[in-house]
């Protein structure tokens, strides 16, 4: 049986498999579990009560994880229902996954990796002006670069999604300040028990190479460590993943990140 999530401690397990995940699908259960027309997690249950497989189902993308074997019929069902909508761009998946989905639909990919810190990173003091959780219009300005393609609609669900977020205590949004205007972002997007993810971490180009990102992921990880939880992330390219690496972020985890995705022609 796939549904909504209605337990929160499904994804605490969940994290313990996907920690950079599972914090991410529990601030998104969290910030909608109260407003089901906006929950887009959810899961596969078993005939034993387990779960199985976990599902976010954007509008045009799909995070499909199965930490626990491969994912059931009611879950391949569910996406290639998505899929067949003509809406999904990409999804992300592990093993389990990835080894159902090569045989539903064609695709281009690309491994990405999962970073992780163990210790917090001391970072000099430096007068930058950084602040959270103060004016969300600004910080979109900052962020929106990582959207160019998508609708005007995405700055409402993205705002929707951080102060809920927020003031649920999932999200923590820092933001960096250069003449008194935002230049640089970054976001503690969701927490588990154990575990927490950092994301949208940008920065202006006019205002790049200055250590603002560095700043920012640092004091994230840095939060995250206080509070007993392990800092994760997903670098965007290799040369962002160095500058990860020198703050002390490891490599530890890979997934795929599928796209350009359609059925395979000989199932129709």
């Amino acid at each position: 049986m796939i549904k909504l999530i209605d337990d929160l401690s499904l994804l605490e397990k969940f994290s313990e498999k996907e920690p950079y995940f599972g914090s991410l699908f529990n601030a998104a259960a969290v910030s909608f579990m109260d407003d089901p027309e906006l929950l887009s997690i959810w899961v596969e249950i078993d005939e034993h009560g387990d779960a199985r497989s976990f599902l976010n189902a954007g509008t045009d993308s799909i995070m499909l994880f199965s930490p626990y074997g491969l994912p059931g019929f009611e879950t391949v069902l569910f996406v290639t229902n998505l899929v067949s909508g003509g809406t999904v761009k990409h999804i992300e998946c592990d093993e389990n996954s990835f080894g159902v989905l090569k045989n539903l639909f064609d695709f281009e990919i690309e491994n990405a990796v999962q970073m992780f810190a163990e210790n917090r990173i001391d970072m000099p003091e430096n007068g930058f002006d950084f602040q959270t959780f103060e004016n969300f219009d600004e910080a979109w300005d900052v962020t929106k670069i990582l959207f160019e393609n998508e609708e005007n609609s995405v700055k409402d669900f993205w705002k929707l999604k951080i102060v809920r977020g927020v003031l649920k205590k999932q999200s923590t949004l820092f933001t960096l300040h250069e003449d008194g205007k935002a230049v640089s972002t970054a976001c503690i997007r969701g927490r588990t028990g154990n575990s927490g993810a950092i994301t949208s971490v940008v920065t202006l180009p006019d205002s790049r190479h200055k250590g603002y990102a560095s700043y920012l992921t640092a004091l994230c990880a840095d939060m995250l460590l206080e509070e007993g939880r392990t800092p994760w992330l997903v670098p965007a390219n290799p040369g962002v993943q160095k500058m990860y690496e020198k703050l002390g972020f490891k490599a530890a985890k890979t997934y795929y990140y599928l796209y350009n995705i359609k059925e395979k022609e000989d199932r129709k």
